[in-house]
């Protein structure tokens, strides 16, 4: 029989299993046999990758217009312009050094492979990203090239850091534009914002006012492919809001509404972390553990629903850290992101509240068999249907978070014989998809609400 423990002993052996992906991808490589798995229930795991037969829901469309062909051409025309002084093929006559050569050479191809194709079926945010991707790994492979070539010159491949930063700045500043409403504000500009914020607190932090010629060819190609990547994101970023606010036939300032709802949200998180806090309220956003959301019950250790718990419950508050989300008196700057994101972790939330209520009363998440698995990956996926499907723009941007969680869950189940552990972190990760998804619902209420009183 399966020893149990109380939850403070639950929190130790959790912690020791080591930290889960967004969501639910359980870190079996790193963890030491927990009580749960020396006596583990048994599954025939034969056939198991029949469970990923159904196709999981294409990427929602958050920005309802394309990017113009006139400048998906440019931005396509600038990986070749980018490349165009690189050598082609790059022999170890022209250049002895494998290291460098390496990642010149690997720049070049990932550049050439993220460029969408013009008749690939992206949405617009994602077309966006590959080609900042593309132009990131050209600038990479031809700043490399300049900084060991006397002709060239690393500071000249893209424009200054010093530049770059100012044209972030400048369009972080004008964000957010008009919308048809403050939720497809969001939807719209939050993606826009958190490119931009991310790339400024991040990717255009240290240095001086240029790309310095560094000593190091390597590091001089990065940072050229990191102020390209950014600059790409500015102008991408405007090109969107250019063609979004022009398809408009009401435009509507959403600032106002956008911060409101964000505000009235990430009330309700203040008094969730308050709660799970307790005496300890003086920092909200510091994780509790899973103690904070169990009671004195025993729960089974190192089972699969615990080590859930004890992952999303760190991915939660790790993001809650540095996410902008107003909790007391603090402000965010960029209204749409912040309440995107403030969105999204009450969210997440509310998921954790769940997903305890269900270890204290028994659940352990082992699945029966394998079509149990495939139960569980179905019902994640027409929760998830239902959101990137959406009319609600807010919904289908909580969709686009969740979605990618399939990926590594199927990927375990592709293969030949998973063993049962993890099949086990996969019907895991299927269960969480399902009980985030059954959470926004009521989280988009509390946002609705927020906005109608903002109007």
């Amino acid at each position: 029989m399966t020893r149990r423990l109380t939850r403070r002993g639950a929190l130790g052996a959790a912690a020791a299993a080591g930290a889960l992906a967004l969501g639910g991808c359980l870190d079996g490589g790193r963890r030491r046999g927990g009580e749960f798995w020396d006596d583990p229930p048994s599954i025939d795991t034969a056939g198991v990758s029949r469970a990923i037969e159904t196709p999981v829901p294409d990427r929602p469309r958050l920005v309802p217009v394309p990017i113009e062909s006139e400048a998906a051409t440019a931005f396509a025309d600038r990986v070749d312009r980018l490349l165009e002084p690189v050598p082609d093929p790059l022999t170890a006559e022209t250049l002895p050094n494998g290291a460098i050569r390496e990642q010149i050479a690997a720049g070049r191809d990932d550049a050439r492979d993220a460029l969408p194709a013009p008749e690939a079926s992206l949405t617009p945010l994602r077309r966006a990203e590959r080609f900042a991707t593309a132009r990131a790994h050209a600038a990479t492979a031809v700043g490399t090239w300049a900084a060991v070539t006397t002709e060239g010159d690393p500071e000249g491949v893209t424009a200054g850091l010093g530049t770059v930063r100012h044209r972030t700045a400048e369009t972080l500043a004008a964000l957010p534009g008009t919308a048809s409403d403050p939720l497809a504000g969001a939807a719209v500009y939050g993606p826009i914002e958190r490119w931009l914020d991310t790339a400024r607190r991040r990717d255009l932090v240290g240095g001086g006012g240029e790309i310095a010629a560094s000593a190091n060819p390597l590091r001089a190609g990065e940072t050229v492919g990191e102020v390209e990547r950014v600059q790409s994101h500015v102008e991408v970023g405007r090109h969107l809001r250019r063609r979004y606010e022009g398809s408009l036939s009401e435009p509507r300032a959403v600032d106002t509404p956008l911060r409101e709802a964000a505000e009235a949200v990430g009330a309700a998180i203040g008094d969730r972390l308050r709660a799970l806090h307790g005496e300890e309220a003086e920092r909200l956003r510091r994780s509790p553990g899973i103690e904070a959301f169990l009671d004195d019950r025993p729960v089974p250790r190192d089972a699969p629903s615990v080590s859930l718990l004890s992952g999303a419950v760190y991915r939660t508050f790790d993001e809650l850290w540095f996410d902008p989300i107003p909790i007391d008196d603090w402000t965010p700057d960029h209204p749409a992101t912040s309440l995107t994101r403030t969105a999204l972790a009450r969210v997440r939330l509310r998921a954790l509240d769940a997903l305890a209520a269900r270890i204290e009363d028994g659940e352990t998440m082992f699945p029966s068999d394998p079509a149990a698995v495939a139960d569980a990956r179905d019902d994640a996926i027409e929760s998830m249907e239902g959101l990137v499907t959406s009319a609600n723009p807010l919904a289908r941007w909580l969709g686009a978070q969740v979605r990618p969680l399939f990926d590594e869950h199927d990927a375990v189940l592709s293969g030949t014989t998973p063993g049962a552990r993890p099949v086990a972190e996969a019907f895991a990760g299927y269960r969480w998809i399902d009980l985030v998804a059954g959470e926004v619902d009521p989280v988009l209420a509390s946002v609705n609400d927020a906005v109608e009183s903002a109007d």
